[in-house]
C-alpha cells in the first residue's frame, strides 16, 4: 500500500482546500486510477485538515497516483510535491493506523477522525475500489481505534477550552427537559465555537448576543434551539438562564454586579462562566447568593489536568495499535502464500530437515534466525502436547 498525503503537517490552508475532493472528483479519481495496470485498490479520505490517497499495487503506483491527482486538479507535479507527504508500503500501512486512531490529528485522540475514515472505506467497498489489502488493513485499522477508544480515555478527555465549557454546562444538573445558556459574544472566534459544542448536546437552548442582527451562525444550526438577542437587551433575558457564558474581546465588563442585581431574582441556582482576557464579568457576582462563577483560569487547569490524564493514556494506546498493526501486517503478508500451499509442499517433498535449517541459517541474519528457531523450539512444544 501507498499513501499520498496532503494535511496539515505540510500544507498551508489554501493547498489543503484545493486539494478537498468532492463527491464528484472523488469518483472521477478512483476512476482514473483504478484504470492504471499499477493499481488494484483505491481509498480518498478527505478531512478540514487532510487530504489523503491510499493505493494499492505494484511499485509504479506511487508515481501515477501524484500525475493523477496533479491533473485533475490542475496542478504541476513540481508544484505539488512540494506539499505531499508519501509513505510507502509498511509505512503507508502505520501512518493509516496512527490516523485513525487519532494519533495524527491536530487534536490528539480526537475520534471523529473515525468516522471518517469509515466513511471513506466504505464508499470505496461499495463501489469496488476496495482490493484484498485495502480491506484487510481499514478494517484492522478501524478495530484499532475503536479498541483505543473503549479501552482508553484518549479520546474522552478534552483539551480545548471551548469544550471543557460545554462539557461543564451539559453535566450540570436541572430540572426540565432543557437548560437556557446565554453565550454573550457567540458571533466571535471563541463564541462561535462554544456555541457549536453546546449545541452537539442534547437538552442545551442557546441565546445569544450579537451587536447586529446579521449573524451567520443562525444559518448552520438548529434554528428551533438558538436565538439571537441584541448585545444591549442581554441583561433582560438573563433571570431565564441557568448559565451565563461570556467571550468577547471588549475592554468593559458585560456583566456587573450592580447591574445584576437589578434583572435577576434570587433563589435560583446559576452558573456564570468567563472565557475572556482580560475578564469580561465583575468579579463581585460571585457573592450573589445561587451564582457559581468559573474563570478561564478554572478551564485551563482542567485542560492541564486532562494533559496529564491524556499522556498516560497515550501509552496503553500506542500499546493497543500496536498490537492490531502487527497483526495487519501478518495477515497481508501470509495472505499470497495460502494460494501457494501445495506448490511448497511439492517442493519440500522429500528435503530432509536439517539441509532445509541449515539452509537458512545461511540465508537470513543473526536476529531473523532468533526467530525462526524461537518458531521451531514453539512448534516442538505444540506437537508434544498434540
Amino acid at each position: 500500500m501507498y499513501c499520498m498525503s496532503v494535511s496539515h503537517k505540510k500544507a498551508p490552508v489554501n493547498i489543503r482546500e484545493k486539494f478537498a475532493f468532492s463527491t464528484k472528483e472523488k469518483a472521477e479519481l478512483i476512476d482514473r486510477l483504478l484504470n492504471k495496470d499499477s493499481i488494484t485498490g483505491v481509498v480518498v479520505l478527505c478531512t478540514c485538515n487532510r487530504s489523503e490517497i491510499y493505493v494499492s499495487g505494484s511499485k509504479y503506483a506511487i508515481g501515477e497516483l501524484q500525475r493523477e491527482a496533479a491533473g485533475l486538479k490542475g496542478v504541476r507535479l513540481g508544484e505539488l510535491m512540494k506539499y505531499l507527504n508519501v509513505y510507502n508500503e509498511e509505512s503507508a500501512i502505520r501512518h493509516l493506523f496512527k490516523v485513525a486512531c487519532g494519533f495524527d490529528s491536530m487534536v490528539l485522540g480526537e475520534d471523529e477522525i473515525l468516522g471518517q475514515v469509515r466513511e471513506a472505506y466504505q464508499y470505496s467497498k461499495e463501489n469496488g475500489a476496495a482490493d484484498y489489502e485495502l480491506n484487510v488493513l481499514f478494517q484492522k485499522a478501524m478495530a484499532a481505534a475503536k479498541r483505543i477508544k473503549t479501552d482508553t480515555r484518549l479520546s474522552r478527555t478534552p483539551l480545548s477550552i471551548a469544550t471543557l465549557v460545554a462539557n461543564e454546562v451539559f453535566h450540570l444538573n436541572r430540572e426540565g427537559e432543557y437548560k437556557d445558556v446565554m453565550v454573550i459574544g457567540m458571533t466571535g472566534k471563541m463564541g462561535s465555537t462554544i456555541t457549536k459544542n453546546l449545541l452537539c448536546k442534547p437538552g442545551i437552548r442557546v441565546t445569544g448576543t450579537v451587536r447586529t442582527h446579521s449573524s451567520d451562525l443562525l444559518l448552520k444550526v438548529d434554528s428551533d434551539r438558538i436565538r439571537e438577542v441584541d448585545y444591549k437587551e442581554r441583561y433582560k433575558h438573563m433571570d431565564d438562564m441557568d448559565v451565563v457564558i461570556s467571550a468577547t474581546l471588549g475592554p468593559h465588563y458585560t456583566v456587573t454586579r450592580e447591574e445584576l442585581d437589578k434583572w435577576i431574582k434570587p433563589g435560583k441556582d446559576r452558573l456564570f462562566i468567563d472565557v475572556a482576557v482580560p475578564v469580561d464579568m465583575d468579579p463581585e457576582i460571585r457573592d450573589i447568593p445561587g451564582l457559581t462563577l468559573y474563570d478561564i483560569d478554572y478551564f485551563e487547569t482542567l485542560s492541564k489536568n486532562n494533559t496529564e490524564i491524556k499522556l498516560k493514556e497515550l501509552d496503553c494506546a500506542r500499546e493497543i495499535m500496536e498490537e492490531e498493526l502487527d497483526g495487519a501486517l501478518k495477515e497481508v503478508l501470509f495472505h499470497p502464500y495460502i494460494s501457494q500451499m501445495e506448490e511448497l509442499k511439492e517442493a519440500l517433498s522429500g528435503k530432509r530437515l536439517d539441509t532445509l535449517l541449515y539452509r537458512i541459517r545461511d540465508h537470513v541474519t543473526s536476529e531473523e534466525l532468533k526467530v525462526v528457531l524461537r518458531t521451531l523450539d514453539g512448534l516442538k512444544d505444540w506437537l508434544r502436547e498434540e
